[in-house]
């Protein structure tokens, strides 16, 4: 069996530091708003995007619309968003955040700029500037593999790629 340093790579390194971010951003806004990383995520979502469908959350934040209900559920009795009929599909429900929500925006923002300046801390604006590019190039670099759609990329533009 071929031998791999996975904890020195790329990947490995990229996913433990997101789930630190999300371990500790979680941890920030259920102790300080009562709110979950889940429902943050959900309230993200609608702030950028007032009134899409809960499929269009569920695939902007990368889960299945299934495992999305409980938490707009929960996220509905607790009065921080409301489900509105579609006008021209009643099918269809459109989310928007309530009064309740817009009210905590502002503690949920402090939250996660305490974890962002915590976790930037001894890290210079050069260093986290070429990260951030870095990141992104390796990001688009990846895209080859899925698109928008989630269609299956043909393996000739894989190869293309490499």
């Amino acid at each position: 069996m071929i031998k791999f340093d996975f904890e020195n790579s790329m990947g490995f390194v990229v996913n433990n530091t997101a789930k630190s971010f999300q371990k500790a951003l979680d941890f920030e806004l259920r102790k300080n708003v009562g709110v979950t990383l889940s429902q943050w995520r959900v309230v993200v979502t609608l702030v950028m995007h007032p009134g899409i469908t809960q499929k269009e959350i569920a695939d902007r934040v990368g889960i299945e619309s299934a495992t999305l209900v409980p938490v707009i559920d929960k996220m509905e009795s607790d009065d921080l968003l409301v489900r509105k009929p579609d006008s021209k599909d009643r099918r269809i429900n459109r989310i928007y955040l309530t009064s309740k929500s817009d009210e905590l925006w502002e503690s949920m923002l402090e939250c996660a700029l305490r974890i962002r300046k915590s976790s930037v801390k001894d890290v210079s604006e050069s260093d986290l500037k070429t990260t951030m590019e870095t990141l992104r190039k390796i990001s688009s670099n990846l895209s080859i593999y899925t698109d928008v759609d989630k269609k299956i990329i043909p393996v000739k533009r894989i190869k293309e790629a490499r």
